[in-house]
């Protein structure tokens, strides 16, 4: 197992601007630029906290866990806690920052396990009214923020935060084509869902058997199926699969770990599986994609 808190990538563990007492900041991305520097954010590094990042003005490239995304005014970002991340060396884009810690935000229904899921969308690009009304979001989040807090502050701050996550997701769904049911009445879908993502978290470098999730989580494999499927629009298999992936993406680019070393701690008993699995769901071995050459075989 790899501790990334180990690894020689810097993190920002404090969330910057960030009011006394309450784990939530509001800012822009040139106030945090004045202090950090350009030479930190243009290195691959992680964050501690949650930020969302909504572009105002100008453009750049963004990089998150080794995937490249084009930003410009409406572009909305999610960076969760640990993901690499790294902007270009030269860019004139400024933004509006949300940053919170993983314990502040209310705890909604099942969708709102995206807060703990880094294998879900973390690039949006915002509709001219998907932009506005988010944005009226934010511009309530802003000005709660500022306010002199008269006992309530907090409580305000979760709440308008829980209706800015909820319009993400929303939005994620919209732009996903995605007309699933948000949920079973009973919310049990959901419930086992996240259940399965904990599991997964610490178990995916163990095995990447559905039928031993469902063992864990006592239930049957088609029911497991049933709820990845409703929840998430993907399947158990799949799920497991690009976590294992994300994983070996990630020890590939910022470690210097032999390739076989990696196989071993993602539980690949033989290296060639390992490039097997990798060609599978990334398109180039693991070699080629550690020079950065992303020409499919």
């Amino acid at each position: 197992m790899v501790d990334f808190v180990s690894l020689p990538i810097p993190v920002i563990p404090d969330i910057p601007h960030c009011r006394p007492g309450i784990g939530m900041a509001v800012t822009s991305l040139s106030e945090v630029r004045a202090t950090v520097s350009m030479d930190f954010t243009t290195t691959p590094h992680r964050l501690a906290y949650h930020q969302i990042m909504l572009i105002g003005s100008g453009s750049g490239h963004f990089t998150i866990d080794s995937t490249r995304y084009s930003c410009r005014v409406g572009s909305l970002l999610w960076i969760r806690p640990n993901q690499v991340i790294q902007f270009a060396s030269v860019t004139n884009m400024d933004a509006r920052l949300v940053m919170f810690t993983e314990t502040f935000p209310l705890r909604l229904r099942a969708q709102m396990g995206m807060l703990d899921d880094s294998l879900r969308p973390c690039h949006w690009q915002l509709r001219d009214d998907e932009l506005a009304r988010f944005q009226r979001v934010l511009a309530l989040i802003q000005e709660e923020f500022e306010r002199p807090d008269q006992g309530l502050g907090e409580d305000i701050l979760k709440h308008l935060l829980a209706v800015a996550l909820m319009h993400i997701d929303q939005m994620c769904r919209s732009q996903h084509n995605d007309h699933r049911e948000a949920d079973t009445p009973s919310g049990e879908n959901g419930e086992l869902f996240l259940r399965f993502r904990r599991e997964l978290e610490s178990s995916y470098r163990a095995t990447r058997l559905v039928e031993d999730y469902a063992a864990a989580l006592n239930c049957t494999p088609r029911t497991l199926s049933r709820a990845c499927r409703i929840v998430a629009g993907s399947s158990t298999k799949d799920l497991i699969d690009a976590r294992v992936a994300l994983e070996a993406k990630r020890l590939l680019v910022h470690t210097d770990l032999p390739v076989g070393t990696i196989a071993r701690q993602l539980g690949f008993t033989e290296v060639t599986n390992f490039g097997k699995f990798f060609v599978r769901r990334v398109n180039v071995p693991p070699g080629a994609f550690r020079r950065g050459d992303d020409s499919p075989n």
